[in-house]
């Protein structure tokens, strides 16, 4: 993130892989995070929460393990049934910002 920082000085936003990752873009950014560069984590980790919360990070993508386990028994029971199960299977997406945040846990 430092090799970046130095190339594009300029940059006004970060979408990080995981949440690990945008909290160690937030740390080489300092005192840029959340006010001139927003930083996007994916995971909904505790840690990426409460930097949400805080709003050193903008925005967190959960990964909903308990409805994608709840749509996957639901197919598998379609299927053992016979029925018609979707080849591919979307899992709807929410993003936890610091309006939404309370509503998400880690």
């Amino acid at each position: 993130m430092s090799n970046l920082l130095q190339a594009h000085p300029d940059v006004q936003g970060v979408i990080a892989a995981n949440d690990e990752m945008a909290l160690g873009a937030v740390k080489a950014l300092g005192s840029r995070a959340g006010t001139s560069v927003q930083v996007v984590g994916f995971d909904g980790t505790p840690d990426g929460l409460k930097a949400v919360e805080q709003g050193t990070l903008y925005a967190s993508v959960p990964q909903q393990p308990s409805q994608r386990g709840r749509i996957a028994v639901d197919n598998a029971v379609k299927a053992i049934k016979g029925e018609k199960v979707e080849e591919t299977v979307k899992v709807p997406v929410k993003v936890v910002t610091k309006e939404n945040v309370a509503g998400f846990s880690g």
